[in-house]
């Protein structure tokens, strides 16, 4: 089989995988709207372990931790979707959520950095999921905080309630982009250390993904061969 074929299949797949994570991350407000909505969210989620195993399937290694993690997250998300939504089965299912999202972003990492010879189509779509899945897991551990911690974050639409994690995911996007809206507000040390580590780490892997690639550009380009010097 050619080279060609396998890196379009990749890309097909890492496409797929992106989709999914597009609808998980930014499609969460169904779940406000009713335990059916919150099932077709579940769905999506299953959705995503599976194309994520896809992604990083090849090595034991890599694959084991997506297997468990992501089963763990399924399983987690539907005790919440169960009942309870507020309490220990949120924490946990959070936590597997971060866990998970660790699991892929190390396989993509690795496929974004170490590889030597890749496909500049395939880097940009691991990169733009490594993106999305770093916004996805501050939002996961911003979730664990104000739900073990309540008052960890300030939301001023609703100041005297806490925060639920469909705001703290979009909290956690507006700070991996730096915008700063302040609408939610992160009053506690440890929330204000994990804003800021997000935005901090948001900012270096855009930096150096932008080298990466024309790292990737200019090596694929052909060299024009030397010409003597009369």
């Amino acid at each position: 089989m050619s080279d060609d074929a396998g890196v379009d299949r990749h890309a097909v797949t890492l496409g797929w995988f992106l989709l999914f994570l597009v609808l998980v991350q930014f499609g969460y407000p169904v779940t406000l709207l009713g335990p059916a909505w919150a099932a077709l969210y579940l769905a999506a989620y299953v959705g995503a372990a599976l194309t994520a195993f896809r992604v990083v399937r090849g090595t034991r290694r890599r694959t084991a931790p997506v297997v468990v993690t992501g089963a763990a997250l399924i399983l987690s998300s539907a005790w919440v979707l169960l009942g309870d939504r507020d309490g220990i089965a949120l924490v946990v299912s959070l936590s597997s959520l971060a866990l998970f999202l660790v699991c892929v972003m190390s396989a993509l990492l690795r496929f974004v950095y170490v590889r030597g010879r890749t496909h500049e189509l395939d880097l940009v779509l691991a990169a733009v999921c490594v993106y999305l899945l770093l916004g996805g897991f501050f939002g996961a551990l911003h979730g664990v905080l104000e739900t073990l911690v309540p008052g960890t974050y300030f939301d001023q639409a609703h100041p005297d309630a806490p925060v639920p994690w469909q705001q703290l995911v979009y909290f956690s996007y507006v700070t991996l982009a730096t915008l700063g809206y302040g609408d939610i507000v992160a009053v506690s040390s440890w929330g204000r250390a994990l804003s800021a580590l997000q935005a901090v780490l948001g900012t270096l892997f855009i930096t150096t993904v932008i080298g990466r690639l024309v790292g990737a550009y200019v090596g694929r380009r052909p060299h024009p061969p030397d010409r003597d010097v009369p």
